[in-house]
């Protein structure tokens, strides 16, 4: 009762629901004289706020392969869920009937389970359970202690018979209790002849407690918030029967390398044949000297074949509909640019990865589940390599969507496995601007500004270029945002598969005037106008997308019959790592005035403790970029 009046969590006022307990166990059974994992999960969680309602729709997945025949799976059974609600006082129960739940196949190694408990609203309390059967006895599931609403009591429960030995690896920021215990466990053995032998042996109980868990919520400037969560994770270190040799399970990358280099969806596809090769003479690549010029010549004529159609993938199970519709994951594409780079005399690799919105690769507990795309890595020389993927539509080589710039990736560029390579500072990201304007007396500014986008910048500008219907849309964009009226613009490259966009355009813009004196921003195109961080406190690292460089020069002249009354102070600041830095200087010759601004930032993972430090760094930027010069009348 007392629950269903609950009407919100003092801890987290904001929160839309709780967790009000979740108990897992996991235990070791025999079936057919062989081990398996039996896992039951019961949960309760209470309704807070409308959009809390979306917790009672759940998704189990389970490993089922497709065609599997007699190879080693897992089920669910025993699910049950049921919804409570307070009516007139009283409390009435929904139960969720069976028609409601749903199965459906994810991909051909994952089923899952769907359904949704009827009857919940704001106020609700609802609960389910399921149990997972599991034939894998090697890996233990990883528990996830925090969610992304608060728990008040969460408890895991595992029995581990002595043939069975784990490594554990508790993570996370918020501590959890732990109990290590041993215990007596019995099985019985049914052999054909129809004996049965009790099987006795001791077995480690581990219990897991956490209490009053704040909830792991999205955050900007963080691209994976599970990669953070508290909870334990499982390693089998290895397997000792009696009477049989100790077998070590310690699994490693080189085994997940040569697994996937066996797998028909993915190291055959690494051997396929060039579709487009009867079209290759056309582009003349025997007269290009330079590699990156050829590798540039076959990606154009690629993407002219194939386009991305927004999916990121890993294997390539139906690579001639791909082809022939000519449209396909970044994967598919993937396969069909080797294919061709391979005709051409160009080596080329798969980086196997797992995207940064899907968490981190596991040094330690290597899986094959972990791993979700690849990028194509090129031979530019001897010992240098240049990355694409089939997703690049606004980038080049090295210029990779940030989502897949991961500092962890295998790169299998051997016959029997791979290599760790970091992905993450690929290419040089830099806006380089230069800015000549006259100041005028009724404080209208006037002039041109160049400009140079590289790497991301470079993708970025190109990306919100071709968002636009029309050029007049981009430009009408851009004057709102600067502030500024657009007299001509002109672009170069910004269509090519190049490195670099560059821009040019004439524009007015209108100071303050107030009597004698005009106000001005003699940066007059600002790099940062506020601070990016505005929480006092940070749960969660901050999480930067790229390293990056900004350098703008300005040159002003002031109008005649007008001096100099205010000018900013030059600045010269840094991280306490030194891995950003802001230079801002102002110097004066005569009527002119030459700007000189500077940033650079290197660092991509700044952790809870260092956010303060950042975010004064960043405010510091953001006040110098605001400050004025004053011009004063003679």
């Amino acid at each position: 009762m007392e629950e269903l009046k609950m009407t919100t969590y003092a801890p987290d006022t904001a929160a839309t629901a709780v967790v009000l307990y979740a108990k897992n166990n996991a235990r070791y059974d025999l079936l057919n004289n062989d081990f398996r994992l039996v896992y039951t999960y019961e949960i309760k969680i209470k309704v807070l706020k409308s959009e809390g309602t979306s917790y009672a729709d759940i998704i189990i997945p389970y490993y089922s392969k497709e065609k599997a025949g007699g190879i080693m799976k897992e089920n669910i059974t025993q699910l049950d869920a049921s919804a409570y609600n307070l009516e007139d006082g009283k409390i009435v129960r929904t139960k969720m009937k069976r028609d409601l739940v749903f199965e459906e196949r994810l991909n051909k190694n994952y089923m899952q389970i769907k359904f949704s408990i009827p009857a919940v609203r704001e106020g609700t309390v609802f609960e389910y359970k399921y149990q997972l059967n599991s034939d894998f006895y090697y890996s233990i599931n990883h528990w996830e202690a925090q969610k992304s609403i608060p728990v008040i009591h969460t408890q895991y429960d595992i029995t581990i018979p002595e043939y069975f030995l784990f490594n554990l690896d508790m993570r996370g920021t918020h501590s959890l209790n732990m109990k290590d215990q041993s215990e007596s466990l019995s099985y019985t053995l049914h052999y054909q002849n129809g004996q049965v032998e009790q099987l006795l042996c001791s077995g480690r109980h581990l219990s897991f407690t956490g209490k009053q868990l704040p909830a792991l919520r999205p955050d900007k400037y963080v691209w994976c918030a599970d990669d953070y969560m508290s909870g334990v994770g499982f390693e089998l270190r290895g397997i000792n029967f009696p009477g049989s040799l100790y077998k070590s399970f310690t699994n490693t990358w080189e085994t997940i390398d040569k697994m996937l280099l066996e797998d028909e969806d993915f190291g055959s596809l690494l051997k396929m044949r060039n579709p487009y090769r009867d079209e290759m003479a056309a582009l003349a690549l025997d007269k290009l000297t330079d590699r990156q010029d050829k590798i540039a010549a076959i990606y154009t004529f690629l993407k002219k074949k194939m386009s991305w159609n927004g999916q990121y993938g890993l294997y390539g199970s139906e690579m001639r509909k791909a082809i022939k519709n000519g449209t396909g994951s970044n994967a598919d594409i993937n396969f069909v640019l080797m294919s061709i780079l391979r005709d051409a005399q160009i080596p080329c690799y798969p980086a196997v990865m797992s995207r940064k919105t899907l968490g981190i690769l596991p040094l330690s507990h290597p899986s094959i589940q972990k791993l979700n795309t690849f990028v194509v890595g090129i031979a530019d020389t001897d010992s240098t390599f240049v990355f694409l993927d089939g997703s690049v539509t606004n980038g080049y080589m090295n210029t990779l969507p940030p989502v897949l710039m991961v500092d962890r990736a295998r790169l299998l560029s051997k016959a029997d496995g791979g290599n760790w390579i970091d992905l993450s500072q690929l290419g040089k990201n830099q806006i380089r601007s230069s800015v000549n304007a006259q100041i005028h007396p009724d404080g209208r500014i006037t002039g041109t500004r160049q400009t140079g986008y590289t790497g991301q910048h470079a993708a970025n500008f190109r990306r919100n270029y071709h968002a636009a219907k029309d050029s007049a849309e981009f430009i009408s964009k851009l004057e709102t945002e600067e502030n500024i009226k657009v007299k001509t613009f002109s672009t170069t490259d910004v269509n090519a598969f190049s490195s670099i966009v560059k821009e040019r355009l004439e524009f007015e813009k209108q100071a303050n005037v107030n009597d004698n004196l005009i106000y001005i921003n003699p940066m007059v195109f600002l790099h940062v106008s506020k601070c990016p961080f505005t929480q006092a406190e940070r749960q969660l690292p901050l999480e930067m997308p790229y390293a990056e460089q900004i350098i703008q020069v300005t040159n002003l002249t002031i109008p005649e019959g007008y001096t100099v009354d205010e000018l900013p102070a030059p600045l010269n600041a840094f991280t306490e790592d030194k891995q950003g830095f802001c230079r801002y200087l102002v110097h004066q010759n005569g009527n002119q005035l030459i700007i000189t601004y500077s940033f650079s930032s290197n660092k991509l993972i700044y952790p809870t403790s260092e956010y303060k430090l950042v975010k004064s760094f960043w405010e510091l930027i953001a006040e110098k970029n605001n400050e004025m010069l004053v011009l004063k009348k003679i």
